[in-house]
């Protein structure tokens, strides 16, 4: 059981690739709720409760009980310090209490987010198996929800899949956490390839089986979702869904559009008027830019024969929706990569951009090393004035940058040292051969900062390391 297991020894078995749940170790901080972060109220991510924000990294590509690529997540936990390897677990359909079974190919880890769902103060982790069959149903896809506990990720867990299984939809693929009823318990909104189905939190969930759901159809879409992230666009205290879908063949155009939160959940209808997109393969990062208290979206997209217009242009979040007439275009320096997280790393009341530039060269011109940019947010928008970037040829960050890393291909935000800043983590997916690794980046007294900066794979969480792709997905607020 994941939350009894603290403390055990992690075994031989676990780290050839058995797959069971195994914690090791007791650092002396772990366990000391941090002042600053309770002071300040629950901390986004926190499975155990005690203030540090935790972290689950997707390793999709992993062997568990022998099963090529049935894959896992591994968790470490926060402290004082930062995250501290030595309390750690590596989940998947092994592991006690966890439904299903390994089989080659389900991607278990594929995707992976957080939120409440239960509303018992603790965050729970969602984790999608997009390969996973369901009966004779190929690459139908599932959803496992582990639920959070003061000893951490407790052995509580349900798995579902979408009502009507169908073939290559890949459910979970894609998904987004928000409290669209604003009841105090996160949703969970979950692509099934064309519609979006709504989870709604809920008290007993951990004993629903088979959770009910509602669906609805994104803006313009009907044939397919691209992206799906939550946020507050008009101020009025309910998540809203963010959606980018399409109609069509996605060369043709996408659709951003958002569905408005309400005391009855996502309501099916636009909110404001939507944004016709020159094609559906479009990021929609969402956070408060401005710090009016209305979240705002930027868009933008990894290829390169898009408008150079629509690169990094924030649609600001207004009482009636997104300003679709008076978007802000981005005037600084052309950024290499995607847009990729909005979240305050300064403190100052303005989320700031991090930027994922996975196909930046190492030196000696080798491609793909990977770097991130953080682009500061201010009340006049986003700015490249004392942008920062960052990849492991970085003064103070540990390893080296080589080529094909992929630094950069996840990031998440979170409070993983309890000084009420989100700190970055960076999946490394590629690294040491496809093992993988994660890099942790601290927030300092004005952005990012190496200091303290820590490098962990996937033999640091007593996970399997051969081919595993950890790093692929990090526990955050939606995927993609």
């Amino acid at each position: 059981m994941v939350g009894a297991a603290v403390g055990a020894v992690v075994t031989a078995a676990v780290a050839a690739g058995a797959g069971a749940v195994v914690t090791n170790g007791d650092g002396t901080d772990q366990n000391q709720p941090s002042p600053r972060a309770a002071a300040a109220g629950k901390t986004t991510g926190d499975f155990d409760g005690d203030g540090y924000a935790d972290l689950g990294v997707g390793a999709p590509d992993g062997t568990v009980s022998g099963k090529s690529k049935a894959g896992y997540v591994g968790v470490t936990y926060g402290a004082q310090s930062g995250v501290d390897t030595r309390r750690h677990a590596t989940l998947s359909q092994a592991s006690a209490g966890v439904p299903g079974t390994p089989e080659a190919g389900d991607h278990f880890g594929s995707a992976v987010v957080r939120g409440d769902v239960d509303g018992d103060g603790y965050t729970d982790l969602i984790v999608a198996a997009n390969y996973e069959a369901i009966g004779d149903v190929k690459r139908a896809g599932s959803v496992t929800v582990v639920f959070g506990s003061k000893d951490g990720l407790s052995s509580d867990a349900i798995a579902f899949h979408a009502p009507k299984a169908t073939a290559y939809a890949m459910f979970g693929d894609t998904m987004a956490v928000g409290d669209y009823n604003h009841d105090g318990r996160d949703d969970i909104a979950i692509s099934d390839g064309t519609k979006v189905q709504i989870v709604s939190g809920a008290a007993n969930l951990r004993e629903t089986a088979t959770p009910k759901m509602s669906s609805v159809t994104p803006p313009g879409g009907g044939a397919g979702i691209e992206h799906l992230s939550s946020g507050d666009i008009n101020g009025d205290g309910f998540a809203d869904l963010v959606t980018v879908a399409y109609q069509d063949d996605p060369a043709d155009e996408g659709t951003l559009g958002v569905l408005p939160g309400s005391s009855g959940g996502l309501k099916s209808e636009s909110l404001g008027e939507d944004v016709a997109l020159p094609f559906a393969s479009y990021q929609a990062v969402v956070g408060d830019i401005n710090g009016d208290g209305k979240d705002d979206v930027v868009t933008d997209t990894g290829f390169e024969d898009g408008p150079d217009d629509q690169r990094l242009r924030t649609y600001p979040g207004t009482a009636q929706g997104l300003d679709t007439a008076n978007p802000v275009d981005w005037k600084g320096a052309a950024q290499s990569g995607t847009a990729s997280q909005l979240t305050d790393i300064n403190g100052d009341g303005n989320d700031d951009l991090v930027v994922s530039d996975t196909a930046a060269e190492a030196p000696g011109g080798y491609n793909d090393a990977g770097a991130i940019t953080v682009l500061k947010g201010t009340k006049n928008w986003l700015t490249d004035t004392g942008a920062q970037t960052f990849s492991l040829d970085t003064e103070g960050v540990p390893g080296e940058m080589t080529g094909n890393d992929k630094f950069g291909d996840a990031v998440s935000a979170a409070d993983y040292n309890g000084d009420g800043k989100p700190d970055l983590a960076i999946g490394v997916p590629n690294r040491t051969e496809g093992a993988g690794a994660v890099a942790l980046l601290y927030a300092g007294a004005d952005g990012i900062t190496a200091e303290g900066s820590a490098l962990i794979g996937p033999g640091d969480l007593g996970s399997p390391a051969a081919d595993a792709a950890f790093g692929t997905e990090l526990s955050g607020r939606a995927t993609k």
